[in-house]
């Protein structure tokens, strides 16, 4: 079950990294800002959704490995990938529409949003390195 929850981690690690590294920050300059803009909120939630289906997998079989604290690391991912799916992504999209409409206030908004956004993914790909690093150790 450890191996199990070994490779649940690590793939829910690599597909964060390479989504971060490679999708979000190369669609913008490959599909022009509007359709950039229809992709990434049909693949964000997406994206969320299986970050949080994957870690509560991975806290599942750490648990029943009797990891606990590696298992309680991930239920924080996913508590996080939560967050950004149900509340986060549904607030961004609607400062983005509003600052699209012209609303000064919505883009303060918007990038505020954003900035919480990638600052928890950037701790929930370091909370799986760390997990990742002691699993090998």
């Amino acid at each position: 079950m450890i191996t199990l929850a070994n490779i649940i981690t690590s793939g829910v690690f690599f597909i964060m990294l390479f989504f971060s590294l490679s999708i979000a920050r190369n669609v913008h300059s490959t599909l022009g800002p509007d359709n950039a803009g229809k992709l990434l909120r049909v693949l964000f939630p997406k994206y969320f959704f299986w970050g949080l289906i994957l870690s509560l997998a991975g806290a599942l079989a750490f648990y029943l490995s009797g990891e606990l604290l590696k298992s309680l690391t991930l239920m924080v991912v996913a508590v996080l990938a939560g967050i950004s799916r149900f509340i986060l992504v549904p607030k961004i999209n609607n400062s983005r529409d509003l600052m699209l409409d012209g609303e000064e206030a919505a883009k303060k908004s918007f990038l505020s949003l954003h900035t919480i956004s990638v600052s928890i993914n950037v701790i929930q790909l370091v909370l799986l390195l760390v997990v990742l690093i002691i699993s090998v150790s």
